[in-house]
This record gives structure tokens, sequence and C-alpha cells, in this order.
């Protein structure tokens, strides 16, 4: 994912909006994608840090600061590669269609869809022995395939190949994709009248 920002920055900083405005709005993504990768373990290192400053109440079973906290920021990145690829798409492509209010709209819709990772922050600094099976349980959830018919063996979803294919079908890049075109086929087709009435 790092290799395909870098090659959609250094393809796109020459690129121009169609109204010659800056591209930063492209950045949206990449600032939403940080947010929801990391946000959880930084909410989750205040939680402990107000905790053992007395700022906040303990849980019964107390608090640690445990590999959770490292660990997660990674997984949560994978399940939320749509946003690199939304960047990809936004840097490269700044002027087709409406490409600027898909970016929000989808970005919007991916980011609702990470809120429940921050309510595992508590998980992640939680001292029960198995304080790590509801974030597993939300992490398969928001990760697992929408895809309910039969397929060959070998695009198996637990191989290779499988994940490689049904990875676009997890609910966030999905959601993501979906919105995407809808956006698009909107904003096109509200925009097809303007430039049909502004020929002479």
């Amino acid at each position: 994912m790092l290799l395909a920002i870098v090659l959609a920055w250094y393809k796109g900083r020459r690129a121009v909006s169609a109204d010659g405005r800056s591209l930063a709005w492209t950045y949206v993504p990449l600032i939403a994608f940080l947010t929801v990768s990391l946000g959880p373990s930084v909410v989750a290192t205040f939680l402990y840090l107000g905790t053992k400053s007395g700022l906040l109440q303990a849980a019964p079973s107390g608090v640690r600061f445990s590999s959770f906290i490292f660990q997660l920021p990674l997984d949560f990145a994978v399940m939320n590669w749509g946003f690199v690829a939304l960047y990809v798409v936004c840097r490269l492509y700044p002027n087709f269609r409406s490409a600027r209010s898909a970016m929000w709209v989808s970005t919007i819709v991916m980011c609702v869809l990470n809120v429940p990772l921050f309510f595992l922050a508590p998980d992640m600094i939680s001292n029960v022995f198995d304080a790590g099976q509801g974030i597993g349980i939300i992490q398969a959830i928001l990760s697992m395939p929408l895809w309910f018919g039969s397929y060959p063996g070998f695009l198996d979803p637990s191989s290779g190949i499988g994940r490689l294919v049904f990875a676009p079908l997890a609910p966030i890049p999905l959601s993501g994709l979906i919105v995407w075109i809808a956006a698009q086929l909107i904003g096109g087709s509200a925009g097809s009248p303007r430039r049909k009435t502004a020929r002479p």
C-alpha cells in the first residue's frame, strides 16, 4: 500500500484539477486512512494513561499496556485498504466526472463503518484473559467478504488467491466502491444537462 501511495503521489503531482485548483483534496482519503488505522490505539493509550494517573476509574479487572496497541494498527490498515485505492484513483484521475464529491461521500461512508473500531479501545488495555475475543469478532465482521454463493475450490477465501479475489467484497471497500459509483452516476447525470444548455 505504501508503494501505491508513493507512485500515485509521484504520478499525480503535475496534474491539476479541471478548474485549475490544487489537488490537496485528494489527501483526504489518506488522512482518514491514518485516522482509522491509528485512532483506536491512540484512544487506548490515552485511556491507559488516564487510568494510571487516576483521572479515569479503572475496571475491576485492571488495565495493562497490551500488545494489541502495537499490533492492531497494522490489522486495521489492511482492513481499510479501500482508502488507499480511493486516494490512488483521485490522485491519478482528479477530473473524472464527479471525482471530488464522490471521494467525500465514499470516505465518509467508510469512516462510519470504522466507528466500532474506536469502541475496542477499552478491550485493547483490558487485563481480562479473553479480552481479544471481542476485537477478533469485530475484525471478522468488517473483513468477511459479503459472498454467500458457491465458488470454485481454488478460490477458497483462506487461500492467497481467494483473499485477493474476495477482498473487494469486504464491507468497508465494497461500501466505498458502491457509493463512489453511485455518486459518479448522479454527478454525471446532473452535470450533463448543464453542459448541453451551455452550448450555443
